[in-house]
């Protein structure tokens, strides 16, 4: 193969996952000739809109995916926690590099504490679990609507009085943001979404040798993580469609932990579950916290 194209949204912190990846295959194919392409895509167009009241299925892949079912790029580049959980026929999310941080962050211009908060914050997001968990930590929060990438929430949150924002730690880390305030919270404290930090790598599933190509960029536990986050969203959408489902899962030396929280599009009720154990009984850790949530009855909620 003489010529590579990784596909990818035009915002900062996309391009920058493109030329992560870009970097990591130069680092075992020197010569080839790797090109990026910008593709937009709907949730790109529309990034202003209230997407908690959309259907996010495609919004930021369905056009990547067509240009790999066309030939016209061979790998597409995706943040994994835009990635739907049924890929389009004809693609395979073949793997992930090695995960960054996967946990949320606290992100204020005013505040370098949590416990300098006052006790009704002003926090701007539109993720509902996101409002769901800190309301836990803050039950008189009063929150407005945040859209649109992450540099632009960061210049409104500079331009606003709000308190702050709850946004992925990886994105604070991969971008130039100064002055600013950043307080990470534990995944047992504030669930994530599932595949959050981890970049997922799209290609087609009859391209033998792309698949190959890209085996040695690929992280395992990564992989085994993500993968496990992706089926307990699976099993928990077919208990319940309306639950709004955050997932975590991690593998320290040969234990595994895994952390659930569901919500509604309400945000209430809400459970949180977490359990820990062997990695290689990981199926049992993952039917253990799924039992763990239908004895909560979330298939009435």
């Amino acid at each position: 193969m003489d010529e590579l194209i990784i596909g990818t949204r035009g915002d900062r912190l996309s391009i920058w996952q493109a030329n992560h990846i870009k970097q990591l295959l130069k680092e075992h194919y020197s010569d080839l000739n790797i090109k990026m392409k910008i593709i937009k895509t709907r949730g790109d167009q529309m990034s202003e809109y209230p997407f908690t009241n959309m259907d996010r299925k495609g919004l930021y892949t369905a056009e990547l995916e067509q240009q790999l079912l066309n030939d016209q790029i061979q790998i597409a580049v995706h943040n994994a926690l835009n990635v739907d959980i049924n890929i389009a026929p004809g693609l395979i999310l073949a793997g992930y590099p090695k995960r960054e941080s996967d946990q949320e962050s606290f992100v204020s211009y005013k505040w370098s504490s949590m416990d300098e908060l006052p006790p009704s914050p002003v926090i701007a997001t539109g993720n509902v679990i996101r409002r769901a968990q800190f309301l836990k930590l803050f039950p008189k929060t009063r929150f407005v609507g945040l859209q649109g990438n992450f540099n632009s929430r960061i210049f409104k949150l500079k331009n606003q009085k709000w308190d702050g924002i709850v946004t992925e730690y990886v994105n604070v880390e991969r971008s130039s943001v100064q002055k600013i305030n950043v307080i990470p919270f534990d995944v047992e404290t504030f669930v994530p979404a599932i595949g959050q930090g981890a970049i997922g790598l799209e290609i087609s599933a009859y391209n033998d040798e792309i698949r190959n190509l890209i085996q040695p960029v690929l992280d395992e536990n990564t992989d085994i993580c993500v993968s496990l986050e992706r089926q307990i969203h699976s099993e928990l959408i077919k208990i319940n469609p309306r639950l709004i489902i955050g997932a975590n899962v991690r593998i320290e030396d040969k234990a595994m932990a895994i952390c659930t929280f569901v919500t509604t599009p309400e945000g209430k009720p809400s459970r949180k579950k977490c359990k820990k154990g062997k990695s290689e009984e990981k199926e049992k850790l993952l039917a253990t916290v799924i039992e763990s949530l239908i004895n909560e009855k979330i298939e009435t909620w």
